[in-house]
């Protein structure tokens, strides 16, 4: 990988003539020079990193530390008694960027910039670099100043450098910078207007590649920065290879046979008589002297670009390629480096630079809102974050953000190069065009997926054989037009946003959008019916992660349903998916739904979107006095065991009406299905609110065996069927319902619930488990003593996590749960969240209603006059209210530690 480091460069001034006219004097000199430099490297905190002939490169992490390093050299040099006549004269060079280390060498183009710095500095003076200057204008070397003298055109390097010099004591004064030499032969490389941003693993695997296996091909989509990395490497590359660094933009190349004609114009080859043109392109390089040669934009001829690489690795063993292509060559021993997306930060840096280039006043604190989400919505591409960075100049990111929805107008222009690296569209129609009918045909329908898709999805919408839709995705992901993620479910597909957006509009401009968005509402019309068959199987894991992964596509697929007013299939969907929906929890899937008004339309998926619709209210933290099924009618008890189900949980026992839960619930004939599953878990749900608010209905003795014997039933049914998502549904319901007479089985329960649910990122059943746990270890305080500490960090945690994700529900329930710990630990606290959490004043509020039920059930005392405890809670918002009792919690957890 790259360090980010200070380098410190040094050469003796004239050593070749000094090595003719004394090579003693000269050989003694230099070894008292390397002594003196390694001391007072080490002395600053550095380290020689190699001797370079008669001069060195040192590290610093410190950039302070490596210019205080580099005078300190020159102060050395000029205190000391040389055996040469008129001594030695050294320059030295600062600079500070990424470098890449392989074999006991060091690459980058910092390492070149270096080095091109050192050849204009003048004998016994210091050089420093722009960004050594930045870095240095807070925080000087004591007893040393930097000053500018002016800026300097480097080999190699297409923006002048503002040079530096280092005034002090033993340091040389510096007028003008030195002539520069002539550089190294090799042919002319595109010029670099700026440094690059990131790239640093990607660089990593470069140099490792080219040390390993002389032949390293980037690979990628338009627009992700190739040609950049790669000229990257050849910048730095210059003073590292004896037979130059060398060119061949294949861009010029217009057909296979162009070639061999601009290989040859670039590595400046002599056509010779009964050689062609690749021929003499080798001959070029058969003197057996290392050289690298970047052929850059091989994709649209690629087969033409093949055998020259081919032919270079056999003529010429000491040569190094780097290739640049949406594709891989297909050369043996050929070492792939993918160029993606730019990482999240990477992508932000790259912006605000070029944007402060074009907008120097740009507040950049200001913007990081909107430039944090211009980077994400633009896939971290590089070309399109430049391109929106340059509109900096006439707008605002903000501005660029509201109208990123048609960026293929609005990222055009403002960048110097190629055409097709002008416009964003140019840039991904150059990858686009050469593609063929059937490759156009799979990328084009895959624009209709949000979030990709597996292959059965795609395979539908383009109505073909899922085995020929793989053979075609393959092709497309090797030339970087798909990328694919490994999953539980297996491989998924998708596009980056922005070439989603370019296949989009293909068929818009087809005129096949509306019937290729038909046929996907008709594959998710059939996947939720799928997801639906697995409820109550072995299956049904499977069935949940898949709603997981496709709820963008459900969410696409349910709106162009409602636009174009195919509502019943719209219900279908919801009731088919509704349970997994329920228990990720996915809320807004049941609005899709609403309102309903029906009248005598109702179906059993209406029905059915209702029921879930009303559960939902619930979690959400709906005052349940406000929430029904949605009026579906009364037919649907008896016939919808669904609706039969949450007319009971939702419209009765929330009510405190348990008997009647009780009753409808019985009225609903035995099942051994999975069905049968979640109406046990309702009956167990309606037991345990009887528990905690019967008063003079409790359970006896009797009834908790026949509790106890039910509950073993359904679990056995459960197992039985290997469906765990119901078997976690149904431990923690019966978890609540059988805490009071056994805790201890209560407890494990709850535990299998949450386990169950965190495997399956099922939140809804994983955060109920962790209720019905906190539940379970308050009824087993009464007996056992479980530990408060333990009781509480549990219970803080519950209640923070849930706040935390906005399920005031959950937290709220928790606060009760725990009620017992809280009002000992801290009774205002308490007394202030009851009433927030109360409306006393409304009758219809079931909390206020049953504050007697629930202080006797969890044994608090309650005052008489609220008045005081009113007055404090209508200073604070419900989530602060909670906080008080987590701060509460926090205390006392700090307090028990401190005593242990």
């Amino acid at each position: 990988m790259g360090s980010l480091v200070s380098l410190v460069m040094t050469d003796i001034v004239g050593s070749t003539s000094r090595w003719s006219a004394a090579e003693g004097a000269m050989a003694a000199d230099l070894e008292t020079h390397d002594r003196l430099v390694a001391e007072v490297v080490a002395v600053a905190g550095g380290r020689v990193f190699k001797h370079t002939g008669d001069g060195m490169i040192a590290v610093f992490d410190d950039p302070v530390a490596a210019v205080s390093a580099a005078a300190g050299v020159q102060r050395a040099v000029g205190e000391t008694s040389w055996l040469q006549v008129d001594g030695l004269q050294v320059r030295a060079a600062v600079h500070s960027g990424v470098v890449y280390e392989r074999d006991g060498d060091m690459f980058g183009t910092a390492v070149n910039k270096v080095a091109r710095i050192l050849s204009v500095c003048p004998p016994g003076a210091v050089l420093v670099s722009n960004t050594i200057a930045v870095l240095l204008a807070e925080r000087a070397p004591e007893g040393l100043e930097v000053r500018p003298v002016g800026d300097v055109s480097l080999a190699g390097f297409a923006v002048p450098e503002a040079v530096h010099a280092v005034t002090g004591v033993g340091v040389a004064e510096v007028n003008a910078p030195a002539a520069a030499p002539v550089r190294r032969r090799g042919g002319v490389l595109p010029p670099i207007d700026d440094e690059l941003v990131g790239r640093s693993a990607e660089m990593a695997s470069i140099w490792d590649g080219l040390m390993r296996a002389r032949l390293v091909t980037l690979v990628g989509v338009g627009g992700m920065g190739k040609t950049r990395l790669a000229l990257e490497v050849a910048a730095g590359s210059l003073d590292s290879f004896e037979g130059g660094v060398w060119w061949v933009d294949l861009a010029a190349a217009t057909s296979a046979e162009a070639v061999g004609p601009v290989a040859m114009a670039a590595v400046e080859a002599r056509e010779s008589a009964g050689r062609s043109p690749l021929e003499s392109v080798c001959d070029r390089f058969g003197g057996g002297r290392g050289a690298l040669v970047v052929v850059d934009n091989c994709e649209h001829v690629l087969g033409a670009a093949r055998e020259l690489v081919r032919a270079l690795r056999v003529a010429a063993p000491a040569v190094r390629v780097v290739a640049t292509s949406r594709e891989a060559l297909g050369v043996r021993g050929e070492v792939l480096v993918a160029v993606g997306s730019l990482p999240t930060g990477d992508g932000e840096t790259l912006f605000v630079e070029r944007a402060i280039a074009v907008r120097p006043d740009l507040d950049v604190v200001e913007h990081r809102p909107a430039v944090e989400r211009l980077c994400a919505r633009l896939d971290g591409i590089p070309l399109a974050i430049e391109l929106a960075a340059a509109r900096c100049r006439s707008m605002l990111p903000t501005e660029i953000d509201a109208r990123l929805g048609d960026r293929f107008k609005l990222l055009r222009g403002g960048r110097a190069g190629a055409e097709r690296h002008r416009t964003l569209q140019a840039a991904v129609a150059w990858s686009y065009e050469m593609l063929d009918e059937a490759e156009r045909h799979v990328f084009c329908h895959l624009a209709v997926f949000a979030g990709g898709t597996l292959v059965d999805g795609l395979a539908a919408v383009c109505e073909m054989d899922e085995l020929d839709v793989l053979d075609i995705v393959d092709r497309l992901i090797s030339r970087s037009m798909i990328v694919t993620h490994a999953t539980s479910l297996g491989s998924r597909y998708e596009q980056l946003e922005t070439l989603r957006q370019f296949a989009e509009d293909r068929l818009v401009e087809a005129g096949a959008i509306d019937a290729v968005r038909d046929r996907h509402l008709t594959w998710v019309h059939h996947l939720g019916g799928w997801i639906d068959s697995c409820n109550g199987t072995p299956r049904a894991a499977d069935g949940f992660r898949r709603f997981c992964a496709e709820v963008d596509n459900v969410r696409l697929a349910v709106a162009h349903a409602r636009g174009t007013g195919r509502h019943q299939i719209t219900q279908e969907i919801v009731a088919a998916v509704g349970a997994a929906a329920y228990e990720r929890p996915v809320l807004e899937v049941f609005d899709w739904v609403r309102p309903f008004e029906l009248d005598d339309d109702w179906t059993d998926a209406a029905a059915i979107c209702a029921a879930w619709g009303a559960a939902a209210d619930v979690v959400r933290g709906s005052r349940v006095e406000l929430v029904t099924v949605g009026g579906v009618p009364e037919r649907f008890l008896a016939s919808n065991p669904v609706v039969a189900r949450f007319a009971a949980t939702v419209e009765c026992v929330l009510f405190g009406r348990w008997s009647e839960a009780l009753e409808i619930l019985a009225a609903v004939p035995s099942r051994a299905d999975h069905m049968g599953v979640a109406l046990d878990g309702a009956w167990f749900v309606a037991q345990w609110r009887r528990q905690t608010l019967g008063g003079t209905d409790s359970v006896d003795g009797e009834e908790w065996t026949a509790i106890r014997r039910r509950g073993e039933v359904a679990l056995d049914l459960a197992r039985r069927l290997g469906d765990e998502l119901a078997l976690g549904q149904l431990a923690w319901r019966l978890s609540m319902a059988i805490a009071a007479h056994d805790p201890v089985w209560a407890i494990g329960l709850a535990s299998e619930a949450v386990t169950i649910g965190q495997r399956l990122e099922a939140r809804q059943i994983s955060d109920s488990g962790r209720f019905a746990h906190l539940n379970g270890l308050d009824r087993l305080r009464d007996t056992d003593g479980v530990d408060a500490t333990a009781l509480a960090t549990l219970l803080r945690e519950g209640i923070a996590d849930a706040s935390e994700r906005n399920n005031l529900l959950l937290a709220r329930g928790m606060v009760w749960t725990g009620s017992r710990l809280i009002i000992d630990i801290d009774r205002a606290a308490f007394l202030t969240f009851v009433s927030h959490d109360i409306n006393f004043d409304d009758e219809t509020d079931l909390v206020a209603r049953d504050l007697e039920a629930w202080s006797r059930h969890y044994d608090v005392v309650l005052p008489d006059d609220w008045t005081e405890w009113k007055q404090r809670a209508a200073r604070l918002s419900e989530a602060d209210a909670v906080k008080l009792i987590i701060a509460a919690l926090d205390r006392f957890i700090a307090s028990a530690g401190q005593a242990g």
